[in-house]
């Protein structure tokens, strides 16, 4: 590692990518900037060869680090480990399966950023990938007419309006260090790093959108949100409602009572109705469906077995349901 303190820490959140992890890395490494950054490879202790790749690349660059692991972490307390690492003034993180398509990505950011100093957060338009058909939109915001708020946006964070790709975002780190509950990110096990992050640094700066893509945002393999294990996808709804529960405790005043906020209360419930759905779980798809504020048709057929059968094998439930 160089002498010289980063201006940027890039982060790299990565578990079983060795498909990807190449492409995600080169994409990170071809930023063009005017001063140094550094990339900290959060290999997750993962079983193929993702860290071996990872390994490769830190013995031959010395901008990259790749910090020990003792046991797997998760993607929350990974990201946490890795920022306390980081030495830049801004923070910047990347999934190990997506990567960065503009090559200015960094130098864009970091100059609105130095001319915005109220901004704690400044993100950008993304490409969305879907490996199923090898589809590529671009522009994702932009096509699809999507203008996302800009300001002290945490009301519209907490109801699921903000469009906010985190391998997009650059965070100042000292709102980080002074701001961010790291103690609570981990007793309560958050299940992910940046929607908190987001709501809870709203709160105290500006939040600024830069129309420009910078991001290709894969979509169709396993991931967090994408997975075929049952019992991970209920987890991590069920932990996904509690943590906007912490949000709306730790702002009570601007957020008020969780059972208020629909958004979430709706959300959470018709993601597990649907984890229930493709795992043909009849009574959970009922009692996720008592909770639905909405009663929609997916929570009037889970009332009965014959009902749910007939919905679960109804031929749009993939193309519909499912999207």
């Amino acid at each position: 590692m160089s002498s010289v303190d980063p201006l940027v820490s890039v982060i790299v959140l990565t578990y079983n990518q060795e498909n990807y992890i190449r492409q995600c890395i080169d994409s990170i490494l071809s930023q063009e900037t005017d001063y140094p950054f550094e990339v900290i490879l959060g290999e997750d202790l993962g079983t193929d060869s993702t860290r071996e790749i990872c390994r490769q690349y830190a013995a031959k660059d010395n901008r990259i680090i790749l910090p020990d692991r003792e046991k797997n972490l998760g993607v929350t307390m990974n990201w946490i480990r890795c920022v306390q690492q980081a030495r830049g003034k801004y923070v910047m993180s990347v999934g190990g399966d997506d990567y960065w398509h503009n090559p200015e990505k960094i130098q864009i950011q970091v100059e609105f950023m130095e001319k915005h100093p109220e901004c704690v957060i400044c993100h950008t338009d993304k490409n969305i990938l879907y490996t199923g058909t090898n589809k590529l939109v671009r522009d994702f915001n932009r096509t699809k007419g999507i203008i996302p708020p800009e300001g002290r946006i945490q009301k519209e964070v907490v109801a699921g309006r903000e469009h906010i790709a985190a391998g997009t975002m650059c965070i100042r780190r000292d709102m980080i260090e002074e701001k961010l509950p790291f103690e609570i990110y981990e007793r309560e096990q958050f299940p992910c790093e940046d929607w908190p992050t987001i709501v809870i640094l709203s709160a105290y700066g500006d939040v600024r959108y830069i129309p420009v893509s910078t991001l290709t945002y894969r979509i169709g393999q396993e991931s967090i949100l994408n997975q075929r294990d049952y019992d991970k996808i209920r987890r991590y709804w069920k932990q996904s409602g509690n943590m906007a529960r912490v949000m709306h405790d730790l702002f009570p005043k601007e957020l008020g009572p969780y059972e208020d906020e629909p958004y979430f209360t709706q959300y959470v419930n018709i993601s597990l109705l649907r984890a229930a759905y493709a795992n043909n779980d009849y009574e959970s798809a009922r009692n996720f469906a008592s909770m639905d504020p909405s009663k929609g048709l997916a929570s009037i057929m889970a009332k009965r077995k014959i009902t749910f059968q007939l919905f679960r094998g109804w031929k749009l439930v993939k193309s519909f349901f499912y999207k």
